[in-house]
């Protein structure tokens, strides 16, 4: 199993590329990056590829319709002539409140589209390594003619032969359709902080697997899980942390079905009205309960998680991906960072 980290609670992209060289130093296979407003995805992965050059580098996740599928095509093709290994490119469809409240575009058919812009991607990777003139044409984006300058030095630097010269695509999935749908069209999936071992395995593996089954992708499938974990020596704090995380992606209306497998589900206007309305995050907490924040989170003293984040996906998913948890601590998360880093879990 491979373990890697995510870097979302480190402020900067100078800092997140000296943790990304951490995490490289102590054995982990990956380390991602957030993509929100104010936090550039890109930026940031360019410092932890130049600063970390052996670990893979990924989006966790880069949002799919803020930018033109070639300029994301482009960057990508770039940022991985930083690194000695593939970057991965994790995309996610945001939620329809999300692209439309922050953003200002409204997208009605977002696994259609998505579609799309994976389809544009990797075609222009394509033209780019043969030269040939690249064309799209669908009801989402009509590009006439572009001939990608063909650079073998923007795929390949440093004549690393055992560097593959296809960037991986990762899907961010939380339905049971964009679920199939990334089992379909993806090299793998980055999973939801809300999902606890138990869900990977009775709602989200099947449906991976359902969608293997009508794609015509042959290459394995990298199921991986976002951990969410508090290291804190108070066990009770650092499950008030980890539940103000939980809660606050349990308020989406989307994400309903969710609280239904956890048997909470008639607590969902509750959540929500902690949540969006009064922000008050520990009765969020609370509301989730131990017993759900336990089934999805890992937390307590560093030894304890350790052990846990080791067993717990076993025979479950392919990679497990840490992920710092508390909307209102922090600290806390940092002190998770550098502890998860520093524990030799990846080792």
């Amino acid at each position: 199993m491979k373990y890697g980290i995510t870097l979302a609670g480190v402020p900067g992209a100078e800092l997140k590329g000296v943790y990304a060289k951490k995490a490289q130093d102590e054995g982990y296979n990956s380390a991602w990056t957030d993509d929100n407003p104010g936090s550039d995805g890109s930026i940031h992965m360019a410092s932890m590829a130049k600063s970390a050059p052996d670990i893979r580098v990924g989006s966790g996740i880069l949002r799919a319709f803020l930018r033109n599928p070639v300029t994301i095509a482009s960057a990508f093709m770039t940022m991985n002539a930083l690194s000695n290994t593939n970057v991965i490119l994790g995309f996610g469809t945001g939620t329809k409140r999300q692209n439309l409240y922050q953003y200002g575009i409204e997208i009605n058919k977002p696994i259609s589209q998505l579609r799309s812009v994976i389809g544009i991607v990797r075609s222009f990777w394509s033209a780019a390594n043969t030269g040939e003139l690249f064309t799209w044409d669908d009801e989402f984006y009509k590009i006439k003619g572009i001939r990608p300058v063909r650079a073998q030095h923007i795929q390949n630097p440093n004549g690393n032969k055992d560097k593959e010269s296809n960037i991986p695509i990762w899907v961010a999935a939380v339905n049971v359709k964009m679920q199939q749908f990334a089992g379909e069209v993806a090299d793998g999936m980055c999973g939801h902080p809300v999902f606890g071992a138990d869900y990977m395995r009775d709602v989200v593996k099947p449906n991976i697997e359902i969608g293997r089954s009508n794609g015509e992708l042959k290459t394995p499938f990298e199921l991986a899980c976002w951990a969410t974990t508090v290291v804190h020596k108070d066990k009770n704090e650092a499950r008030r942390l980890a539940g103000q995380t939980i809660a606050n992606y349990l308020s989406t209306k989307s994400y309903q079905g969710i609280l239904q497998y956890y048997g909470i589900g008639d607590r969902y206007e509750d959540i929500r009205q902690a949540c969006l309305v009064d922000r008050d995050m520990d009765r969020a907490s609370a509301l989730i309960g131990n017993e759900v924040i336990d089934r999805i989170a890992v937390t307590g003293p560093i030894d304890e998680v350790a052990e846990e984040l080791k067993k717990r996906y076993e025979g479950i998913v392919d990679h497990v991906v840490v992920a710092s948890a508390g909307i209102t601590g922090y600290e806390e998360r940092m002190q998770t960072i550098d502890s998860i880093i520093s524990c030799k879990i990846a080792q």
